[in-house]
């Protein structure tokens, strides 16, 4: 008789409310386990984001086998309920080839051996890269929903000290001056202006002047040169690095005195972000100190990347963006796959995707119940209220709570949708860079190539001048097959429930 574990995961809390996954998976993966005479030693299961590596969980189950080292079976519903980025799969990868633990996907009838077909493994990167990439792009829409916003003219988040966030008459939120605060605002670029004060004479002159900053706390003199040099007071905002000067927030003071107080502060301008220039910007580590490399134009014409020196004086030498492009295209032009290579990735991207259809398609409806929930709710207050059973008062705070919670829902929406373009999109562009990685890479431009590095490599680092860049597994996988040029037809690997 076998002893094994189970994993099972939810990818929000908010799936678990609803009951979508947990118990559904926990009873497929109980009955495969009796009907195949196994007795279930723990169950281990996640409910919380698993975009980043670090669940609690997880690394607990990692724990368990280590200390029970007779345990050699997992059972877990499919593919994308153990991987959500490739640390993970890293980690399953060392228990499969070195620990000897079998992985039974149960719903994909798929058993994970190291003695397993490479095809199998190769098809279970694949969609490990796959399911990582759907994340990656579900939270980059996200933010673009954001920044969809703040195009429109409103600050996408919380209103700076000065400001409230309020419900506008179309029923969206704005933002709106603080009646008592704004004044101490403009007080303080007013005195700020005359250059008599420091920043530690001018905190002492607004706490006595009762000036409170945030929920009754008291604050230091890096508040005070926060504000001083915050430009979101002259009625423009900064969102992602980007200028927005159709902002809909009312000026506290103008522009022409925010100029002067800058005129007084020592290095008011701090650079602004221009990785769209750059496409290795925080992207290659330092060896030597860890910090991220940056760049610069020498003589008007020529990047150079550098470390940042953010921990202290670095003594690393420049590099020029050329030689890190002929390390990276040398590196690409490994990767090599030949047609039965290339099938296999077909049959990958095919299984991937029905996974993906699977989570877009309750991430919608999930979405849309959530939505419907919230109007019902807007709904049923706005007649309580017309019936006086509920003050307008409490109906307006409540209606204003539901409002933004649905204009985010509304955000998350549109963000699903555009994943589940790109993910496509993705999938083509995974074939291409099988048959043209280097190619592809040099047509592409510094937004494009950041995205093709980040898909194919685990690490990038900087040394003595050196660029090493680690390709993630799969890609690995796919550079030894074009090295051996064939595939290693072990036994088969099939699910086998006993009789």
């Amino acid at each position: 008789m076998n002893n094994v574990i189970i994993y099972a995961r939810v990818s929000s809390k908010e799936q678990e409310a609803e009951g979508y996954s947990i118990p559904a998976q926990l009873k497929l993966l109980q009955e495969y386990a009796h009907k195949n005479n196994y007795t279930v030693m723990q169950e281990f299961t996640d409910i919380e984001t698993a975009k980043r590596a670090g669940r609690t969980q997880f690394n607990k189950m990692l724990i368990y086998l280590a200390e029970n080292s007779h345990i050699k079976h997992v059972l877990v519903e499919k593919t994308d309920r153990l991987l959500r980025n490739i640390a993970d799969y890293a980690s399953i990868d060392r228990l499969i080839e070195i620990s000897d633990i079998c992985i039974h996907l149960v719903k994909e009838n798929v058993l994970l051996t190291k003695d397993s077909r490479s095809n199998e493994k190769f098809i279970f990167g694949i969609k490990a890269l796959m399911a990582k990439n759907f994340v990656d792009n579900l939270s980059e829409e996200t933010k673009k929903g954001m920044a969809e916003k703040a195009a429109q003219g409103t600050w996408p988040s919380v209103a700076p000290y000065g400001y409230v966030n309020i419900e506008g008459h179309d029923g969206r939120k704005v933002i709106a001056l603080d009646q008592e605060v704004a004044p101490f605002i403009k007080k303080m670029f007013g005195l700020y202006a005359t250059g008599s004060y420091s920043l530690s004479t001018l905190r002492t002159h607004m706490i006595a002047e009762g000036m409170v900053y945030r929920s009754g706390k008291t604050f230091y003199k890096s508040v005070v040169e926060l504000i001083l040099k915050n430009e979101f007071y002259t009625g423009v905002f900064y969102w992602k690095g980007k200028k927005y000067e159709n902002a809909s927030h009312p000026a506290i003071i103008d522009k022409a005195l925010f100029a002067q107080v800058q005129s007084v502060l020592i290095n008011p301008h701090k650079s602004k972000s221009r990785k769209g220039l750059f496409p290795y910007t925080n992207l290659i580590r330092c060896v030597s100190c860890k910090c991220m490399l940056t760049a610069e134009i020498k003589k008007e014409k020529y990047v150079y990347y550098r470390c940042t020196g953010s921990k202290g004086k670095c003594g690393q030498p420049y590099i020029r963006e050329e030689a890190i492009e002929e390390a990276i295209e040398k590196l690409l032009k490994s990767i090599h796959v030949s047609e039965s290579l290339k099938d296999l990735i077909l049959t990958g991207m095919r299984e991937s995707f029905k996974d993906k259809v699977e989570f877009h398609n309750h991430s919608v409806e999930q979405i849309e119940k959530q939505i419907k929930t919230l109007q019902n709710r807007t709904d049923q207050a706005y007649e309580d209220m017309l019936d006086r059973k509920i003050s307008e008062e409490f109906w307006r705070e409540k209606n204003a709570k539901w409002l933004s919670e649905k204009e985010n829902l509304a955000i998350k929406l549109l963000a699903s949708q555009k994943a589940d373009t790109h993910y496509l999109e993705s999938a083509q562009f995974v074939l291409e860079l099988a048959n043209k990685a280097s190619g592809l890479f040099k047509a592409q431009n510094a937004e494009q190539k950041r995205r093709l590095i980040n898909l194919v490599t685990s690490n990038c680092s900087f040394d003595n001048g050196n660029i090493d860049l680690e390709l993630k597994p799969i890609f690995k996988e796919m550079v030894k097959m074009g090295e051996t040029g064939k595939w290693l037809p072990e036994q088969d690997s099939n699910l086998r429930p006993n009789d």
